[in-house]
């Protein structure tokens, strides 16, 4: 009979050879436990730099900058000027870049060419780690923008959200499976749960494609109903979650304290933050 550090050491080997490892900056996902992204969800300059402040005393490993909650996305100088500040203030925390869509839960509704373009100038004129590309935008816009990042040494995260419900398990695989054809860095999902069941199938399906992906995924259910996701990641193969310090950016996320808390609990010989040299 094996003994319980043995079960254990089998479970975290496990564990190692669903993820595949991909960095930000000296930062390597898919290997330790989940890392922690915090939002930073300001509506101005003088709050997003102050957000920011916040969060580098926390446990934070990676910081989300959620443009779509800006009051202006007109002057794009200022905004890769603002981008640069936070690069500076984050340190070794890397940056992503997000542009949510109304449609995917966020602030603004804006046309692939403007969402382009924005990026477009990110990517030229700042230091930022990652960009966030909807699943749903134009193919050409999405091809443009992967080729652009990877170019600049920028990763991208595809990601596709559902704020009213959870698609059946063979959709979730399918889609986790579709989305990895871009080639971009990270596939990501989040789902919003009606039931257990919903909140399942979201752990069975990114479990179930992790092992056949060379990206690593990204996922996670909502609402209180999906709380558990964003703890577990280690168990079924997601390795980024998020949680907020004061303003959260999605229903159900949990404090930084709370989440870090719980991570070391459940994952305690898996270590918290992985650099690389």
């Amino acid at each position: 009979m094996l003994s319980f550090n043995n079960d254990k050491k089998i479970r975290q080997k496990e564990i190692t050879l669903i993820m595949k490892p991909t960095n930000l900056k000296h930062l390597s996902l898919g290997t330790g436990t989940p890392k922690i992204c915090v939002p930073i969800t300001g509506s101005d300059v003088t709050t997003v730099i102050a957000q920011a402040g916040e969060i580098v005393s926390t446990a934070a490993d990676v910081v989300e900058w959620r443009l779509d909650y800006l009051n202006n996305l007109e002057d794009t100088e200022a905004i890769c000027a603002t981008a640069n500040r936070l690069v500076t203030l984050l340190g070794e925390l890397p940056l992503i870049v997000t542009l949510r869509d109304r449609t995917q839960g966020g602030k603004r509704q804006i046309s692939d060419s403007d969402y382009q373009t924005l990026y477009t100038q990110l990517i030229a004129n700042s230091s930022i780690a990652a960009i966030d590309l909807e699943w749903h935008r134009a193919k050409s816009t999405i091809t443009h923008l992967i080729a652009l990042a990877t170019a600049n040494n920028v990763a991208t995260i595809i990601s596709q959200h559902y704020f009213d419900q959870t698609p059946t398990l063979p959709k979730m695989t399918d889609l986790l499976t579709a989305m990895a054809t871009c080639h971009g860095s990270f596939v990501k999902l989040a789902v919003m749960p009606q039931s257990n069941d919903d909140v399942l199938n979201l752990m069975t399906a990114t479990h179930a494609v992790a092992d056949q992906l060379t990206q690593p995924i990204i996922s996670m259910a909502m609402g209180d109903l999906g709380a558990v996701t964003r703890v577990t990641g280690a168990t079924f193969g997601s390795v980024m979650t998020f949680a907020t310090v004061r303003h959260s950016s999605a229903p159900g996320q949990l404090t930084v304290e709370q989440t870090k808390k719980i991570l070391d609990i459940l994952t305690p010989g898996l270590p918290h933050l992985n650099t690389v040299s």
